[in-house]
């Protein structure tokens, strides 16, 4: 679990001047405000690439296209709708992101973190990333669910403190213990293959050659992706408490005898969409139900 100064409702009243920089602009705030009504917003969930189909789970108070939102970032990558959702839970409510910007698309920081500071300035208590990666262990398979226990950053930039008396500083991991725990017994639940992991972040947008996974596997990651490191940093500082789970949908390259596509990581996260999707479901609603 993360140790942060700053934690709690005080760090969640600053995200609109997180290390990130640039402020959520109040019109971004407004609809989804208007669409929460007096429901508490518990939480909320980014769904990455080929799972953005999991936002299907639920009936949504509201659903709005990045452009409607000022100052929302708008992927041009195929399997990030870009869009963000106010969905029910129970007598609460979650905020559903489906998909993400990336570095490699040339978005700065403020932008990527953007999803992760408007989950803060509405009172999210957690947050779930979701992202599809490649595996850097043979034994671990397409359609297999790493729950994200640390992180490697690699290639992704400076971390998230500005200055020696910053009072946001990440110290240790920025995973919830408790968060990861709940979420390999609701994956388990649902029959779908399931372990334990840290998660290697690249710039991308290559694949990760033989060399670097083999680099990777050696420094102790289980999975690699292009996001979710910088995005799980924030989160952490800003006092939300993360979880983060890595669909796998390729073996890296060096583990298997074809050359990658994005395109066939779309098909692959759409494969196990449905069991995903009921687990994710169902731990967003414990969670929800959750005093707080």
């Amino acid at each position: 679990m993360a140790a942060w100064s700053g934690e709690g409702e005080a760090a969640r009243e600053r995200a609109d001047r997180s290390p990130a920089g640039a402020a959520v602009p109040p019109a971004a705030l407004e609809p989804l405000r208007a669409a929460l009504g007096a429901r508490r917003l518990a939480g909320a969930i980014v769904l990455g690439s080929g799972l953005g189909p999991l936002l299907e789970a639920w009936a949504p108070l509201l659903v709005a296209s990045g452009k409607e939102l000022p100052g929302y970032p708008r992927s041009g990558v195929a399997g990030h709708a870009g869009r963000v959702a106010v969905v029910p839970w129970g007598s609460a409510a979650g905020l559903v992101l489906q998909g993400r910007v990336h570095f490699y698309e040339g978005f700065a920081r403020g932008e990527v973190t953007f999803g992760v500071r408007l989950a803060a300035a509405l009172g999210a208590r957690w947050m779930l990333f979701t992202n599809a990666a490649g595996s850097l262990d043979p034994r671990v398979v397409p359609g297999t669910v790493a729950v994200i226990d640390d992180h490697l950053r690699l290639f992704l930039g400076a971390g998230p403190a500005r200055g020696a008396e910053s009072p946001l500083r990440l110290r240790g991991s920025p995973y919830h213990a408790r968060r990861a725990e709940q979420a390999f017994a609701a994956l388990s639940r649902e029959g779908l293959r399931a372990v334990r992991g840290i998660l290697g972040g690249f710039l991308g947008p290559s694949y990760e050659t033989a060399a670097e996974v083999e680099m990777l596997r050696r420094a102790g990651a289980t999975v690699a992706c292009m996001s979710t490191v910088i995005e799980a940093e924030e989160a952490a500082i800003l006092g939300l408490e993360v979880a983060a789970l890595s669909l796998v949908t390729n073996l890296g390259t060096g583990l298997s005898g074809g050359a990658l596509a994005h395109e066939e990581v779309v098909a692959a996260a759409a494969l196990a969409g449905p069991r995903l999707a009921r687990a994710i479901a169902a731990l967003a609603e414990t969670w929800a139900g959750e005093a707080g």
